[in-house]
């Protein structure tokens, strides 16, 4: 399903260029009302220097929204104030919802059953957010997201969780753009385009 708003997906890995893709790509709509979406928790001084090197890239006229958690609530608000939305990233976004989860238990108790209830959470948050997107026309929506599956399988279950419920978020976002990359060593590949479906 493809709305009458533009959505867009930008994957990549860690320092694969993924952001400053995207944001070359929020620069082209040039006149527009642009907001940016920041989900990063400033939990020590290696984030906060990692914040500022993306608040530093950013014009002064894009306007911040600070969204930690229930996005689909507060995407509303973001479209009624701005044109084209950076939405960066999913990958935190999920981090702060898998947090506040373990937060309320041990987390070497962590089991299919929690998988599955984060995966309902998550699900039902993000069919808010498009539900919101829905329901404005013109708009563009670009999202950031890593790719964390293309590694071994992670040791512990907290990670393997995390790494699940990002990809699961990662494809219910590549299902509803109208334009999927893949940012790989500073070099962007357009992938919806060249997708096989059986």
């Amino acid at each position: 399903m493809i709305s009458e708003n533009k959505i867009v997906l930008v994957l990549g890995g860690s320092r694969s260029g993924k952001s400053e893709f995207a944001e070359k790509l929020m620069r082209r709509s040039e006149g527009k009302r642009k907001g940016y979406i920041a989900t990063s928790r400033i939990l020590d001084e290696e984030m906060k220097y990692r914040v500022l090197l993306h608040q530093e890239r950013r014009p002064a006229d894009w306007k911040t929204f600070e969204i930690l958690s229930e996005a689909g609530e507060a995407m509303g608000t973001v479209l009624a104030e701005t044109d084209t939305v950076l939405f960066d990233c999913i990958t935190m976004y999920v981090n702060n919802i898998l947090m506040e989860h373990i937060s309320k238990k041990p987390v070497e108790t962590l089991g299919v059953e929690d998988l599955e209830t984060l995966q309902q959470a998550l699900e039902k948050d993000l069919a808010r957010m498009f539900e919101e997107i829905s329901k404005t026309s013109g708009k563009e929506i670009i999202f950031v997201s890593d790719e964390l599956g293309m590694g071994i399988v992670p040791a512990n279950a907290m990670s393997r969780v995390y790494r699940d419920l990002v990809g699961l978020a990662n494809q219910y976002v590549a299902r509803r753009a109208g334009e999927v990359y893949l940012s790989v060593a500073g070099i962007t590949v357009e992938l919806k385009s060249r997708g096989v479906e059986l």
